[in-house]
């Protein structure tokens, strides 16, 4: 089924949807928490990413050994280190063996 112009502009925007489900106070708040999850969420990224780039000047390897030590393709190391994957604990795990640390979460 292909959506014609005209078609699409009977969609209402998700601002509008927005304001039409959540009042004022509810639209703050909901904010607020995405910031928080996307600040928590950038924080666990960062301190990953700093663990696997101190790992690899510690054992003073490169990214290809680094990637052949993790068992991963390229693509996905090279987002790792970036900070831009979305990782599983399995992942969290498989770093953290590689890297021979625990990981350890907590919240603040």
């Amino acid at each position: 089924m292909s959506f014609s112009n005209e078609r699409l502009k009977k969609f209402k925007k998700y601002t509008d949807l927005r304001e039409e489900i959540f009042s004022k106070e509810e639209q703050k708040e909901l904010d607020s928490e995405i910031k928080l999850e996307i600040s928590a969420m950038n924080d666990l990224q960062e301190s990953i990413s700093k663990a696997i780039v101190s790992y690899m000047a510690k054992e003073q390897i490169g990214f290809n050994e680094f990637t052949r030590r993790l068992g991963s393709s390229s693509r996905q190391t090279s987002r790792v280190i970036k900070g831009e994957a979305n990782l599983t604990l399995a992942t969290l795990a498989e770093i953290s063996s590689v890297i021979g640390k625990k990981p350890r979460l907590s919240f603040e």
